[in-house]
Protein backbone atom coordinates (compact mmCIF):
# COMPACT_ATOMS: atom_id res chain seq x y z
CA UNK A 1 0.00 0.00 0.00
CA UNK A 2 1.17 3.43 -1.05
CA UNK A 3 2.31 5.60 2.15
CA UNK A 4 -0.43 8.13 3.44
CA UNK A 5 0.05 11.60 2.34
CA UNK A 6 -1.64 15.41 2.66
CA UNK A 7 -3.20 16.21 -0.15
CA UNK A 8 -3.52 19.93 -0.12
CA UNK A 9 -6.14 20.90 -2.39
CA UNK A 10 -7.72 23.95 -3.23
CA UNK A 11 -10.88 24.35 -5.34
CA UNK A 12 -13.25 26.40 -7.22
CA UNK A 13 -16.25 26.49 -10.03
CA UNK A 14 -14.59 28.23 -13.52
CA UNK A 15 -16.77 28.51 -16.74
CA UNK A 16 -15.89 25.45 -19.55
CA UNK A 17 -15.66 27.88 -21.95
CA UNK A 18 -12.66 29.53 -19.61
CA UNK A 19 -10.23 26.13 -19.93
CA UNK A 20 -8.29 27.36 -22.91
CA UNK A 21 -8.07 31.17 -21.39
CA UNK A 22 -6.94 29.44 -18.25
CA UNK A 23 -4.46 26.88 -20.07
CA UNK A 24 -2.74 30.08 -21.84
CA UNK A 25 -2.12 31.70 -18.15
CA UNK A 26 -0.81 28.31 -16.99
CA UNK A 27 1.68 28.00 -19.86
CA UNK A 28 2.77 31.55 -19.49
CA UNK A 29 3.28 30.92 -15.27
CA UNK A 30 5.54 28.29 -16.69
CA UNK A 31 3.17 24.49 -16.42
CA UNK A 32 3.20 21.92 -18.64
CA UNK A 33 0.25 20.20 -19.98
CA UNK A 34 0.38 16.66 -18.95
CA UNK A 35 -1.89 14.02 -20.23
CA UNK A 36 -5.51 14.42 -20.52
CA UNK A 37 -7.45 12.40 -18.36
CA UNK A 38 -10.91 10.55 -18.96
CA UNK A 39 -12.34 9.21 -15.27
CA UNK A 40 -15.15 7.19 -13.67
CA UNK A 41 -15.04 7.38 -9.84
CA UNK A 42 -17.49 5.36 -7.59
CA UNK A 43 -17.90 7.51 -4.96
CA UNK A 44 -18.88 6.76 -1.28
CA UNK A 45 -19.24 9.77 1.44
CA UNK A 46 -19.81 9.31 5.02
CA UNK A 47 -18.70 9.01 8.67
CA UNK A 48 -16.50 6.33 10.77
CA UNK A 49 -16.71 6.09 13.91
CA UNK A 50 -13.81 4.40 16.77
CA UNK A 51 -14.79 3.59 20.13
CA UNK A 52 -12.76 2.03 22.90
CA UNK A 53 -16.31 2.23 25.39
CA UNK A 54 -20.27 3.77 24.77
CA UNK A 55 -18.67 7.05 25.84
CA UNK A 56 -15.21 7.28 24.16
CA UNK A 57 -16.44 7.88 20.63
CA UNK A 58 -15.10 9.57 17.89
CA UNK A 59 -16.44 10.22 13.88
CA UNK A 60 -14.49 11.29 10.96
CA UNK A 61 -15.35 11.60 7.75
CA UNK A 62 -14.10 9.89 4.79
CA UNK A 63 -14.48 9.94 0.81
CA UNK A 64 -14.19 6.51 -0.52
CA UNK A 65 -13.42 6.19 -4.11
CA UNK A 66 -13.08 3.69 -6.18
CA UNK A 67 -11.92 4.95 -9.89
CA UNK A 68 -10.66 4.01 -13.27
CA UNK A 69 -8.45 6.35 -14.86
CA UNK A 70 -7.17 6.31 -18.60
CA UNK A 71 -7.36 2.26 -17.85
CA UNK A 72 -5.57 2.93 -14.43
CA UNK A 73 -7.82 1.23 -11.75
CA UNK A 74 -7.30 2.18 -7.95
CA UNK A 75 -9.21 3.01 -4.53
CA UNK A 76 -8.24 6.26 -2.92
CA UNK A 77 -9.17 6.82 1.14
CA UNK A 78 -9.69 10.59 1.74
CA UNK A 79 -10.00 11.22 5.73
CA UNK A 80 -11.40 14.32 6.82
CA UNK A 81 -13.81 16.95 6.10
CA UNK A 82 -15.18 16.75 2.49
CA UNK A 83 -14.50 20.55 2.32
CA UNK A 84 -10.91 20.43 3.57
CA UNK A 85 -7.83 21.90 2.23
CA UNK A 86 -5.66 19.33 3.86
CA UNK A 87 -7.09 15.57 3.66
CA UNK A 88 -4.88 12.89 4.33
CA UNK A 89 -4.98 10.59 1.39
CA UNK A 90 -4.10 7.18 1.06
CA UNK A 91 -4.28 5.16 -2.42
CA UNK A 92 -4.08 1.56 -3.61
CA UNK A 93 -3.64 -0.33 -6.76
CA UNK A 94 -6.04 -2.58 -7.54
CA UNK A 95 -7.32 -4.93 -10.64
CA UNK A 96 -10.38 -4.30 -12.65
CA UNK A 97 -11.87 -6.81 -10.66
CA UNK A 98 -11.11 -6.15 -7.41
CA UNK A 99 -12.34 -2.41 -8.34
CA UNK A 100 -15.92 -3.49 -9.11
CA UNK A 101 -15.84 -5.75 -5.70
CA UNK A 102 -14.81 -2.82 -3.82
CA UNK A 103 -17.48 -0.37 -5.21
CA UNK A 104 -20.25 -2.81 -4.79
CA UNK A 105 -18.86 -3.57 -0.74
CA UNK A 106 -18.55 0.46 -0.27
CA UNK A 107 -21.68 0.70 -2.30
CA UNK A 108 -23.86 -1.78 0.01
CA UNK A 109 -22.54 -0.45 3.55
CA UNK A 110 -25.00 2.82 3.64
CA UNK A 111 -22.27 5.44 2.66
CA UNK A 112 -23.62 7.96 0.21
CA UNK A 113 -22.57 6.14 -2.57
CA UNK A 114 -22.71 7.82 -6.48
CA UNK A 115 -21.03 7.52 -9.96
CA UNK A 116 -19.66 10.34 -11.57
CA UNK A 117 -17.29 10.65 -14.72
CA UNK A 118 -15.34 13.57 -15.84
CA UNK A 119 -12.83 14.79 -18.61
CA UNK A 120 -9.81 16.72 -17.13
CA UNK A 121 -7.28 18.93 -18.51
CA UNK A 122 -4.05 18.71 -16.51
CA UNK A 123 -0.80 20.79 -16.19
CA UNK A 124 2.11 20.72 -13.80
CA UNK A 125 5.25 22.89 -12.55
CA UNK A 126 7.35 21.19 -10.47
CA UNK A 127 5.37 19.70 -7.27
CA UNK A 128 2.22 21.36 -7.85
CA UNK A 129 -0.59 20.02 -10.15
CA UNK A 130 -3.87 21.98 -11.68
CA UNK A 131 -6.41 20.14 -13.04
CA UNK A 132 -9.77 21.82 -15.48
CA UNK A 133 -12.32 19.65 -14.83
CA UNK A 134 -15.27 19.04 -17.15
CA UNK A 135 -18.18 17.08 -16.48
CA UNK A 136 -20.63 15.65 -19.18
CA UNK A 137 -23.28 18.38 -18.50
CA UNK A 138 -20.89 21.26 -18.96
CA UNK A 139 -19.87 22.11 -15.43
CA UNK A 140 -16.28 22.95 -14.39
CA UNK A 141 -14.32 23.29 -11.84
CA UNK A 142 -10.34 24.03 -10.83
CA UNK A 143 -8.21 21.86 -8.75
CA UNK A 144 -4.88 23.08 -7.74
CA UNK A 145 -2.93 20.30 -5.18
CA UNK A 146 0.09 19.36 -3.94
CA UNK A 147 1.14 16.66 -1.76
CA UNK A 148 2.53 17.77 1.13
CA UNK A 149 3.08 17.17 5.38
CA UNK A 150 2.16 18.61 8.26
CA UNK A 151 6.00 20.51 8.40
CA UNK A 152 5.10 21.97 4.79
CA UNK A 153 1.61 22.50 4.92
CA UNK A 154 1.51 26.34 5.35
CA UNK A 155 3.82 27.40 3.54
CA UNK A 156 2.56 25.44 0.66
CA UNK A 157 -1.39 26.32 1.08
CA UNK A 158 -0.12 30.00 0.83
CA UNK A 159 1.91 29.18 -2.78
CA UNK A 160 -1.26 27.77 -4.18
CA UNK A 161 -3.43 30.80 -3.22
CA UNK A 162 -1.12 32.93 -4.86
CA UNK A 163 -1.12 30.66 -7.88
CA UNK A 164 -4.98 31.24 -7.78
CA UNK A 165 -4.79 34.82 -7.73
CA UNK A 166 -2.08 34.57 -10.49
CA UNK A 167 -4.77 32.54 -12.57
CA UNK A 168 -7.77 35.32 -12.05
CA UNK A 169 -9.60 32.35 -10.48
CA UNK A 170 -12.41 32.19 -7.70
CA UNK A 171 -11.84 29.72 -5.11
CA UNK A 172 -15.14 28.51 -2.74
CA UNK A 173 -14.93 30.22 0.23
CA UNK A 174 -17.09 28.29 2.44
CA UNK A 175 -18.39 24.75 2.98
CA UNK A 176 -21.96 25.58 1.48
CA UNK A 177 -20.62 27.05 -1.94
CA UNK A 178 -18.63 23.59 -2.05
CA UNK A 179 -21.43 21.51 -1.23
CA UNK A 180 -23.61 23.45 -3.48
CA UNK A 181 -21.70 23.20 -6.49
CA UNK A 182 -21.56 19.16 -5.69
CA UNK A 183 -25.32 19.28 -5.73
CA UNK A 184 -25.67 20.37 -8.89
CA UNK A 185 -22.95 17.64 -10.15
CA UNK A 186 -25.47 15.14 -8.29
CA UNK A 187 -28.56 16.24 -9.99
CA UNK A 188 -27.23 17.14 -13.53
CA UNK A 189 -24.60 14.23 -13.98
CA UNK A 190 -24.05 11.86 -11.31
CA UNK A 191 -26.50 8.49 -10.15
CA UNK A 192 -26.44 6.97 -6.97
CA UNK A 193 -24.81 3.38 -6.83
CA UNK A 194 -25.99 1.00 -4.41
CA UNK A 195 -23.71 -1.80 -5.00
CA UNK A 196 -26.54 -4.17 -7.32
CA UNK A 197 -26.15 -6.34 -10.07
CA UNK A 198 -28.31 -3.77 -11.95
CA UNK A 199 -25.84 -1.15 -10.76
CA UNK A 200 -22.44 -2.83 -11.64
CA UNK A 201 -23.56 -3.54 -15.59
CA UNK A 202 -24.58 0.38 -15.63
CA UNK A 203 -21.34 1.40 -14.19
CA UNK A 204 -19.79 -0.58 -17.20
CA UNK A 205 -21.49 0.40 -19.65
CA UNK A 206 -20.70 4.47 -18.28
CA UNK A 207 -16.49 3.03 -18.17
CA UNK A 208 -16.96 2.69 -21.82
CA UNK A 209 -18.99 5.67 -23.06
CA UNK A 210 -16.41 7.92 -21.22
CA UNK A 211 -13.35 6.33 -22.25
CA UNK A 212 -12.31 6.11 -18.77
CA UNK A 213 -10.75 2.29 -19.79
CA UNK A 214 -8.69 3.26 -22.64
Amino acid sequence: MQKASIELEIRGEIRAKDIPAIGQRLRALGFCEIKETRRTSVMSFGDVSRFESPRDRTQTQVDIRCRITNGKTEVVAKIGKTHAANRLEISQPVTRDELFAFARLFGSMGFFTKVGSKVTKNFQKGSIIVSLVQSPSGLAYIEIENMTDRKREKGDLIKLRILAKQMGVQLWKSRKEFLDFCGLLTERDDWEFHGTPKDLRRLKKEIKKAGSDR
